[in-house]
């Protein structure tokens, strides 16, 4: 076996996992954006009984729109953590 294998071989090798990282990323970012947005739209005050649903849309659509930054921050740190060592 290589004893130093070549940077192309460790990126190859690296990928599935920055994948793995990459959607592990895609699936939390959202769910604490959406949760953040909730949690700090209650307690200001503006979102609960009697309010028009727009906070909820809001929360919803701040989750849809973090996906893909999600997907790119865990696909990064993945890579990261895959070849730092």
């Amino acid at each position: 076996m290589n004893a130093n294998p070549s940077p192309l071989s460790r990126l190859l090798r690296a990928l599935p996992r920055a994948l793995g990282w990459g959607l592990m990323g895609a699936l939390l970012v959202p769910i604490v954006a959406a949760f953040g947005a909730l949690g700090i739209s209650h307690l200001a005050g503006g979102c609960g009984p009697g309010s028009s649903g727009g906070c909820e849309m809001g929360a919803a659509a701040l989750g849809i729109y973090a996906i893909l930054p999600g997907f790119a921050l865990g696909a990064g740190l993945g890579l990261w953590r895959a070849l730092r060592g």
